[in-house]
């Protein structure tokens, strides 16, 4: 009887621990996990990051990197002199490469990718410099996304088959070359004024399911084939092409 109430307890256990289990992976939280400082810690040292299928816990904070320079009394600027490249990783807290209290903004000297990721709070690159290629192909944003201001610097930059479930902050970014959002996903506002692009501005098949302004937007080229508006937009002062919007 005592053996029957053990093996009975013992099969409770084990299905309370195969849905928890099943659960976690749900959320994809099964995966290696990582801590923010740690990686912080790698760049101090100088080394390279390359994270694939991790799990980052904590602030991702990279305007707390050493390598920094006071270029004004009220702005420093941050160093990355090493590339930085995140694989099918889950980001639970915020990411963050501009404080506006302290005036802190930050330079990627090579590579900043995230692709496949998934970011589960608010990131914010505001006036971040990207010197090398920028991907973030598959990934996507769960919290507010801030990109006023980058400076993408390279010839092609990525955000092609993104998902932006809150609002897409562009506002006042330079893409030297090529903006590739080919699939992408906005589901709340869409913000790219006055953006300048030196290439292609590339929304083929986007989804734009909250408001979409494109005021004062310059590119050298631009193509919206089928590009689904579900919601208000507007072109005012742009030099886009839109003949082929598709509402």
């Amino acid at each position: 009887m005592k053996q029957m109430k053990k093996n009975q307890t013992l099969v409770i256990l084990l299905l309370i621990l195969s849905a928890t289990g099943c659960s976690a992976k749900k959320q994809g939280l099964d995966k290696r996990e990582v801590k923010a400082d740690y990686i912080i810690a790698q760049l101090n040292a100088g080394k390279h990051i390359y994270l694939d299928s991790c799990v980052v816990w904590g602030d991702l904070d990279f305007t707390k990197l050493k390598n920094r320079n006071r270029i004004a009394d009220n702005l420093t600027q941050v160093f990355v002199n090493q590339s930085v490249t995140f694989s099918h990783c889950i980001f639970v807290n915020q990411v963050r490469a501009f404080d506006a209290a302290k005036g802190v903004c930050v330079e990627f000297a090579y590579n900043l990718s995230f692709t496949a990721c998934d970011f589960r709070s608010d990131i914010d690159f505001t006036e971040s410099i990207i010197e090398g290629n920028a991907f973030f192909t598959g990934t996507i944003f769960r919290g507010e996304a801030k990109w006023q201001g980058v400076h993408f610097r390279h010839k092609k930059t990525y955000f092609n088959e993104t998902k932006f479930e809150k609002d897409a902050l562009f506002q006042n970014a330079i893409f030297a070359g090529d903006a590739n959002f080919l699939h992408a996903v906005f589901s709340a506002s869409a913000m790219f004024q006055k953006v300048v692009a030196g290439g292609l501005m590339f929304f083929g098949d986007v989804q734009f399911n909250g408001y979409a302004d494109f005021t004062y937007v310059r590119a050298a080229e631009s193509m919206f084939r089928y590009a689904k508006f579900n919601d208000r937009y507007d072109f005012a002062y742009s030099n886009l092409n839109i003949e082929d919007i598709k509402k």
